[in-house]
């Protein structure tokens, strides 16, 4: 067998190593598929001491093992460590072999309920005190998380126009001859766990609480861990991720005083008016078309509002409008409806909004052409961004 290092760091394995890395695995196999613990914990070991690195078996691999076979306390340091790795590129082994399917088939980390299924039976199970709140700890993050297996990493998702639906293909880089370019398998490097947090509907704000409640409970109670400065990180992470979480559920507050764009219908007994209210800050600017039998008067205003006093349901504008006729007045708004959630690419969200407004005119009068002043009531609909 040939090893060698590379600057101390990489590692280079002869074809003869992976011939025999590839028999350990499919002894490892078939103790795994009888049930032999004893002896799938001693062939994991040969093989760590023969390849140190990831490169025969990857930690995902050990982990997905140490699970089936209920080695708990082996399992609980690898699943921490991939947590502290993540977002990182990482080495996954070298083999897609039948020992890689039978992982994915029974114990596939990928799947999220598959992962919040055996954290439910770990913490139940009768392992001490420390583990026990390490994997209580994990259940409360799955959300957060997210495992991607060697099959997600190596394949992309795309349409296929004759079958009707997406199918995975595998990437041009891991097609062909292996061998041909000297990794004696697809080796790959890649993520391996995924921040999953994104702002969206299904996320409890309550979940997060007692997950950092857990984290602060087991640094009380376990202060000696070697995992307190991963505890530590994480609550100070979710700490954070609360309070710009609850910042963005209530997006409104940012929201008010600040302006936008809609557009609103109003109709009273005499007429009716469409505008398109554009507010930067308090200001607004509604160019309106206004038709009103009362008086001589079809045709555009411009109305110049101030944003008086806003809430999330309420808002109050004083305005004056120019042109033919001169206008005066004071509208109130209320939104029956917010969007809960502003877009996470734009910040921008919808409301509809049910309005009343007074309105003070000044122009010639239908009936004497003479001039004079009209007052009335309008009810209108608006759908604005902001």
């Amino acid at each position: 067998m040939n090893v060698w290092l590379f600057a101390g760091q990489k590692i280079s394995y002869s074809a003869e190593s992976v011939s025999q890395f590839k028999t350990y695995r499919s002894a490892l196999l078939e103790s795994l598929k009888n049930n032999k613990k004893d002896d799938v914990i001693s062939i994991i070991n040969y093989i760590k001491e023969r390849a140190p690195d990831e490169f025969a078996i990857d930690n995902l691999e050990m982990l997905q093992i140490y699970l089936l076979i209920e080695r708990y306390d082996l399992a609980v340091d690898l699943w921490v460590e991939m947590y502290e790795k993540c977002g990182q590129k990482v080495q996954y082994s070298f083999a897609t072999d039948s020992l890689l399917d039978y992982l994915d088939t029974n114990m596939n980390l990928d799947d999220s309920s598959v992962v919040e299924k055996k954290l439910k039976e770990i913490v139940l199970f009768n392992i001490d005190n420390e583990q026990k709140s390490l994997y209580e700890i994990l259940l409360r993050m799955r959300p957060f998380y997210e495992i991607e297996n060697k099959f997600h990493v190596m394949h992309y998702q795309t349409w296929d126009h004759e079958k009707r639906k997406f199918v995975y293909e595998l990437a041009n880089r891991y097609k062909g001859d292996s061998l041909t370019n000297s990794t004696f398998g697809r080796l790959i490097y890649d993520r391996r766990v995924y921040d999953a947090f994104y702002y969206r509907a299904g996320v409890d704000p309550e979940r997060i609480k007692k997950l950092i409640v857990s984290l602060k409970e087991f640094e009380q109670r376990f202060p000696d861990s070697k995992h307190l400065s991963w505890a530590k990180y994480e609550q100070n992470r979710f700490e954070k991720i609360l309070e710009d979480y609850l910042e963005f559920l209530n997006y409104y507050r940012k929201k008010l005083y600040t302006g936008g764009l809609g557009i609103e219908g109003w109709i009273t007994n005499s007429g009716y008016e469409i505008g398109i209210p554009i507010q930067f800050q308090r200001f607004l600017f509604v160019p309106t078309f206004d038709t009103d039998e009362k008086l001589n008067d079809e045709g555009w205003i411009f109305i110049f509002g101030f944003d008086l006093f806003e809430m999330k349901h309420l808002k109050i504008v004083p305005f004056v409008g120019l042109w033919d006729p001169y206008v005066a007045g004071m509208q109130v708004e209320f939104r029956p409806w917010l969007e809960k959630y502003p877009d996470t690419k734009f910040g921008c969200a919808a409301y509809i909004s049910l309005k009343a407004k007074y309105m003070m005119k000044y122009g010639e009068l239908e009936k004497t052409d003479n001039k004079g002043f009209v007052h009335l009531f309008y009810a209108g609909l608006g759908f604005h961004f902001w």
